[in-house]
């Protein structure tokens, strides 16, 4: 019996250990200066939880936001869409992840309300939560995105769409506020997903 229950404490602690090599693997793979290096747990519109670095892999352009923002929130996804689009059949690759400044308000309802409202494809464009204050501050600094919570609940913040590569790295990025999309934006990133 001793033999059984040392095999299934041994099993069990494979299991565990398990992830936490998979994810020591990845980290050594990546670069130091990529965003998937960040501990980050994020919650989609789907109410599915995963970690950051399971984007790698392929190109994904990414920004930040918050649901109940109507000024620059609604540009950026417009100017996202756009950019996509300009990209003609290549932007089918890329992935868009947009993560919530407002964990606390953006819940998996909300944000699949807003993938309708504004007509995403959510096998494309993925609107997530990170796990708390402190993870969505995390992600904003190494995006160097900054934002402050208002008296009225707004929230204040700079735009940023990053392009990032298959390893998370940002290659190029824009901070113009505009729906059409910056042109030259566009241009690399049409050269970078070729």
């Amino acid at each position: 019996m001793n033999n059984l229950a040392s095999l299934r404490r041994a099993v069990l602690a494979a299991a565990l250990l398990l992830p936490l090599c998979a994810w020591t693997a990845l980290a050594a793979a990546l670069p130091g200066n990529s965003i998937y290096r960040l501990d980050a747990t994020l919650t989609d519109a789907t109410g599915q939880h995963f970690a950051l670095h399971d984007m790698a892999g392929t190109p994904v352009l990414i920004t930040m936001f918050y649901g109940d923002c109507h000024a620059a929130c609604p540009v950026i996804i417009e100017t996202l869409k756009r950019t996509v689009a300009a990209l003609g059949p290549d932007g089918k690759r890329l992935r868009v992840l947009m993560v919530s400044l407002d964990p606390r308000h953006d819940t998996p309802a909300s944000l699949s309300g807003l993938l309708k409202m504004h007509q995403l494809d959510p096998a494309q464009f993925r609107l997530v939560t990170a796990d708390g204050d402190s993870q969505t501050r995390a992600l904003a600094a190494t995006l160097n995105i900054k934002y402050r919570r208002l008296e009225n609940g707004e929230i204040n913040h700079t735009t940023r769409i990053a392009l990032l590569d298959d390893k998370g790295t940002v290659q190029v990025e824009s901070t113009r506020l505009d729906a059409e999309p910056d042109p030259v934006f566009v241009k690399r990133v049409a050269a970078l997903i070729k």
